[in-house]
This record gives C-alpha cells, sequence and structure tokens, in this order.
C-alpha cells in the first residue's frame, strides 16, 4: 500500500471513529457547551497517551507511520470493535492482509471439489463469493431463491450492485438497510486489505456514483470481516423465507468463500426449500 493511499484513509478513518464518540462513552466529563458530538482531538491524544500535535498530524494524514504501540493506543481510546482494530491496524502500517496479486483476473477460477460440493447441495442456497462480493458459482437453490445470476452481465454479478442498483433488493430484503450496510461494510474490509485491486476501486467508484445511500454508508468507514448472519427475505413465490447464512473460507490461490444459507427443520422456510428443490 502506497503512503498516498494508505494516510488519506487512515485520516479519514480516525476523524470518522472520533466523531462518533461521545465523552460519556469515552468516560470524559461532559463540560460547557460543545460544537462538536464527538470527542475533540486533543481528548483523543490524551486518551491514547500521545500529545494533540502527533494526533493532528495523523488526522491531517502528515504522519507517516504511528508504531504498532500507538495504533493499539488509538484502538482503545477510541473503543474499536476487533474488526475495526485491525483495519485501523491495517491502514496504520500500510501493510494488506495478502499482496495483491498482479496476475488476478477478473472472475477467479472455483476449485472444482467445491462446485461439486455446491451441486450436491441440493436443498440449501449457496454460493461462491470474492471478497468484493462478486458472485462467481452459484447452485440451483441459490437461483431459485434470487434469480438465474446467467442472465446478468458479469460486472452485475454482486451482492453490493445488487443491494443498492437493482429495483427489486429493497422487496426482496425485508431488511433491506441491514442488508445494505453488510455489503458496505464487507466491501471497506476487502478494499483495506487489497488496495492495489482494480476491481475493487472501479465498484467503488460506480456505486458511488449511481448510489448517494451507499455514498453515504462508504464515509461512514465501517468495517466487518467475514462473519454469520440471518436475512429474511420476501420470496416472490415462497413467501417470507427465514435464512441463516455461514462463510466458509474457499483454499486456493484466490480468497475466495462458500456461504451456504439454511433453516431450522421443519420450520416455514425448510418446508419451503424442501418443496422448491422437490420441484427443481
Amino acid at each position: 500500500m502506497a503512503p498516498s493511499a494508505a494516510l488519506p484513509e487512515l485520516a479519514h478513518f480516525l476523524r470518522s471513529r472520533r466523531a462518533r464518540l461521545t465523552p460519556e462513552v469515552a468516560g470524559l466529563p461532559r463540560s460547557g457547551t460543545r460544537r462538536l458530538n464527538g470527542l475533540r482531538r486533543a481528548e483523543v491524544a490524551a486518551l491514547a497517551g500521545i500529545s494533540p500535535e502527533y494526533y493532528t498530524r495523523l488526522e491531517q494524514g502528515r504522519q507517516r507511520r504511528p508504531s504498532p504501540d500507538v495504533l493499539d493506543a488509538l484502538a482503545t481510546a477510541l473503543h474499536l470493535d476487533d474488526d475495526a482494530r485491525r483495519h485501523l491496524r491495517r491502514l496504520g502500517t500500510g501493510s494488506p492482509a495478502h499482496l495483491p496479486d498482479p496476475t488476478a483476473v477478473e472472475t477467479p477460477d472455483v476449485p472444482e471439489a467445491t462446485l461439486r460440493l455446491l451441486d450436491s447441495l441440493i436443498l440449501w442456497p449457496a454460493h461462491v463469493v470474492t471478497p468484493m462480493r462478486d458472485i462467481v458459482a452459484w447452485n440451483d437453490a441459490a437461483a431459485w431463491l434470487l434469480f438465474d445470476f446467467t442472465e446478468l452481465p458479469v460486472h452485475q454479478r454482486n451482492f453490493a450492485w445488487f443491494a443498492f442498483c437493482d429495483p427489486r433488493s429493497p422487496q426482496f430484503f425485508t431488511d433491506w438497510e441491514k442488508t445494505a450496510r453488510s455489503n458496505v461494510h464487507r466491501l471497506r474490509h476487502a478494499v483495506a486489505a487489497d488496495p492495489l485491486n482494480e476491481r475493487g476501486s472501479r465498484l467503488v467508484a460506480d456505486l458511488t456514483a449511481r448510489s448517494s445511500r451507499f455514498a453515504e454508508i462508504w464515509e461512514e468507514h465501517d468495517v466487518r470481516g467475514p462473519t454469520t448472519g440471518s436475512h429474511e427475505i420476501r420470496h416472490p413465490r415462497a413467501g417470507r423465507l427465514d435464512l441463516d447464512y455461514t462463510a466458509y473460507v474457499v483454499p486456493g490461490a484466490h480468497t475466495l468463500e462458500l456461504v451456504v444459507l439454511t433453516a431450522d427443520e421443519g420450520s416455514p422456510t425448510h418446508k419451503a426449500l424442501r418443496q422448491a428443490a422437490a420441484e427443481r
């Protein structure tokens, strides 16, 4: 990660975290009238045990590389969670999670064993996704749940694109805001881990131009790594579906995740999935 790319991101992230941390949460007395909702720079510096001048240089992008100890102290002062703490360390050290692969292709190859596993999951919708949220493989159950991905141009087979640019998305997800935010947070995490990835840069620029809501959430600078969670979906034929999802890392040359959606046995969603599988 070049300094010119890393430092503005570090400065932006520090400002965004400081702006949302109140004196009460930080354990500081609220004295007098405050023009800011968040903490002052001097307050963050005091909590982290560094000078206000040094912290100001960090927020202005003028400090080249804070030490790991300083980054850890800032993470504690700003009450960062584990994902945000790792993100701060990555931005501060200028070290991607892995070195960018100059030979990376637009659509990475999915291992044959993973494709066989996908095909074997008759009941559960499953797909393979890149860190940039590109959908590169899926099974019949996933096509039934969402849509036939082959109908879309390759660059639109992307969950962030679907959330913000496809008119079906707000009707499909009961809690569209939660799903949209999750995609932005994951994309932020991926771009920081692989800042030279051209696909990520183009995708962020395109979504920012097309969706003011994406731009607003992106500006908040929240991050999340791979996780588990749930979706409540309004399916056009099956009605409401309550699905849990889990992401599994796919070993190989490219960073990929196998995401499988399941439901409690005997639940209405489980019965709907069984009926759909029987009809395919």
